[in-house]
């Protein structure tokens, strides 16, 4: 019997650890229908990828079988299971996430005259730049951004491009509040998307209609999500502050170099 029950648990590692490479679709659990740009890794690793514009996703876990698989998206509860389950679980399945109906934070504006400001870094080099430079995808970088009072309201996000895709690619445009110096949660409820053409010059992104207010400093980030060409890089500024990123979905984030992202936003406060 002792033999038997080695012999099976032989022939379980064997076949979780030979099946690294994971496959499958994310979909909305009420409705059934895909999910893309679901972001699928391993927390704090550089595991991960994004699902396509059909929600499908491969993801090859290289024989981590009892690190955590985070599977999230803005909107949704996130799913968080150790790899090995996930590999068993969601080969070849589905991956089904309840929609999440956060209640939006209340602000109080009292009346006021409002100012308008311009926070962030508005260079324009085209010799000095960051960026993408490879398109894998979940990759992202940004830089934070000091508020001057609270509460402040973000009107539009500015960046200059220095060097441009050859393909036109989707990213998306995140928020994040700040902790220990590094970004910490999504402030928004919504996905913002942008697509960037070959031969753009700027990124302006009206954000009124997502009506995000901050009462702290802010990270703002863009995110490499669907699968193009070449990379993009950013005009760039020394000693304006490191910018930060991380190298794809749920990985570690890290502090880089000292060229500050020509990443800024318009703000009233």
């Amino acid at each position: 019997m002792k033999r038997t029950l080695t012999l099976l648990l032989f022939i379980f590692c064997y076949g979780v650890s030979s099946a690294q490479v994971v496959e499958g679709i994310v979909t909305d659990a009420g409705t059934g229908q895909p999910l893309p740009y679901v972001n699928v890794g391993i927390v704090g690793n550089s595991i991960g990828t994004v699902t396509d514009d059909k929600g499908k996703y491969k993801l090859d876990l290289k024989g981590s079988i009892n690190d955590t698989v985070k599977i999230s998206m803005i909107g949704y509860k996130p799913l968080v299971l150790i790899s090995s389950a996930f590999i068993s679980n969601y080969q070849g399945k589905s991956i089904r996430l309840e929609s999440d109906n956060i209640k939006l934070k209340e602000v109080t504006v009292k009346p006021k005259k409002w100012k308008t400001a311009v926070l962030g870094n508005t260079t324009k080099s085209k010799s000095s730049n960051s960026g993408f430079s490879s398109s894998r995808l979940g990759h992202e970088l940004g830089r934070i951004i000091k508020i001057k009072r609270a509460p402040t309201y973000l009107k539009r996000f500015n960046a200059s491009i220095s060097s441009g895709p050859a393909d036109s690619v989707k990213m998306r445009l995140n928020f994040y509040s700040v902790k220990n110096g590094l970004p910490d949660q999504i402030l928004q409820q919504q996905n913002i998307f942008v697509l960037v053409h070959n031969g753009d010059d700027q990124i302006n992104v009206n954000l009124e209609p997502y009506n995000i207010y901050v009462d702290d400093d802010f990270f703002v980030s863009l995110e490499w999500i669907q699968s193009a060409r070449g990379g993009v890089m950013f005009s760039s500024s020394f000693l304006s502050g490191p910018f930060i990123w991380r190298e794809t979905s749920q990985a570690r984030w890290e502090k880089v170099g000292v060229g500050g992202l020509g990443f800024n936003v318009t703000v009233e406060y």
